[in-house]
């Protein structure tokens, strides 16, 4: 089978690298349609330890395979079982409580929460009803689904979309954001139309440093070529605290799960004992484990200069929008600006709307003696130059009087330049 596999040179999460070769491993890329297993490359980046599939599938087979109908009819589990997706997800209905518990004690009182990669909508039902609650879904069985739970639904695909419809106190992630080819671009975009004050949740991160990632290698359960990047806890933080949110809750979720029990714990001690005695030569492999997926909440605690306060100094909207990072939600917008859209409308993404942030440049104040000239901002009082070493002879000693007295490698290295000096002609 010919697949649409595409080499991405920098790191699909940090945006650097570079990526270094890690192993192979083997996967069914659709169980459903074609049984055969292909071999898909794992790489690791240097800059922040993300793991990702490099060559990875491309949008076209990303978006053929999630928009399948049959996805949520019948799926496979990691062990190769045929499970019934949206029973699975009302299995964890619990650990979806305890997330929407979480945000809702961090997050405004009101405004729109959005989920992007909603699936049938179990996560955003148990959001309060004061909540305009979208779900972007571009599966017509799941998004049907959600339709009966009561949420509005919007058909496109994630990538696409730009600029949500009001504020956005809480956007979710929920088990998808690994799912998209450049999940940066997405998680970037996204984190900038929230204001501060509202709440980012990301849930079902797979831990590429858990502990039955690290003993079993390449039979690690959780591989696969559609999960195509697998950020560690350090890396998720410092991307959410580079657009201005505090990580403040974490959960690795296990008995909440349905892969999670006692006897599960206890036969995967087992297995991990053994791929760890026999370094894993034998292709044990790995078992449901605590830690293999991680869960984050952030709140955004970095401040603005007020939109209004931007627009009163006669800018166009369209620039005060970008000088905030808040491009997408429309604040202090009138009904003739062509990227606020009509009320409650997604607008696509537009080539010209997509840069976010812009570097400042050096701030130039107009001399008065000069109108016309410009000088540049003095620096700061405060910040005091540091003192200049004296001069330095040429002699060893007045170099051990200046580092601050003779250290045992010096002071011999001193008494042995010195007797060679003496020993020269006059």
């Amino acid at each position: 089978m010919a697949l649409d596999l595409i080499h991405t040179p920098v790191c699909r999460w940090c945006g650097k690298g570079p990526l270094a070769f890690r192993f192979t491993f083997d996967r069914c890329l659709d169980p459903g349609r074609n049984p055969a297993e292909e071999t898909f490359i794992m790489e690791r980046c240097s800059a922040c330890g993300s793991f990702q599939v490099n060559p990875h599938p491309g949008p076209e087979l990303a978006r053929s395979f999630f928009s399948r109908p049959d996805l949520y009819v019948r799926t496979t589990d990691p062990e190769g079982r045929d499970v019934d997706p949206v029973r699975r997800a009302e299995q964890r209905e619990e650990e979806y409580r305890g997330y929407a518990a979480a945000a809702l004690a961090v997050m405004p009182e009101h405004g729109t929460v959005v989920d992007f990669g909603a699936g049938t909508g179990l996560m955003l039902s148990l959001i309060p009803d004061r909540y305009r609650r979208i779900a972007v879904e571009p599966n017509p069985e799941a998004a049907a689904k959600a339709r009966e739970r009561g949420v509005e639904v919007s058909g496109t695909w994630a990538e696409d979309l730009y600029g949500p419809p009001g504020e956005l106190a809480l956007a979710i992630f929920n088990q998808s954001l690994d799912h998209f080819v450049r999940p940066d671009v997405v998680l970037g975009r996204v984190l900038n139309w929230i204001p501060p004050g509202g709440a980012a949740l990301l849930t079902g991160l797979i831990n590429p440093q858990s502990v039955a990632a690290r003993l079993t290698g390449p039979m690690f359960r959780l591989w696969h070529p559609f999960h195509q990047v697998y950020p560690p806890r350090d890396a998720v933080t410092a991307r959410l605290a580079s657009f201005g949110f505090e990580t403040v809750a974490v959960w690795r979720p296990y008995f909440r799960t349905p892969y999670g029990s006692i006897p599960a714990l206890l036969k995967g001690a087992y297995t991990l004992t053994k791929a760890f005695l026999l370094r894993n030569r034998r292709g044990v492999p790995s078992p449901p484990w605590p830690g293999n997926t991680v869960s984050y909440l952030a709140r955004k605690t970095l401040l603005y200069r007020p939109l209004p306060a931007l627009e009163a100094t006669g800018k166009p909207a369209k620039l005060a929008r970008r000088k905030t990072g808040l491009a997408a939600l429309g604040r202090g917008a009138g009904p003739g600006d062509p990227e606020a859209g009509p009320s409650g409308v997604w607008v696509e993404a537009r080539p010209s709307a997509q840069q976010s942030f812009r570097p400042r440049l050096p701030v130039c104040r107009a001399s008065p003696q000069a109108p016309t000239a410009f000088e540049p901002r003095q620096p700061r009082a405060a910040q005091a130059r540091k003192p200049r070493l004296p001069a330095v002879s040429h002699d060893p000693r007045a170099f051990m009087r200046i580092v601050g007295g003779p250290l045992w490698p010096a002071s011999l290295h001193a008494d042995r330049l010195l007797a060679a000096k003496d020993r020269e002609p006059s």
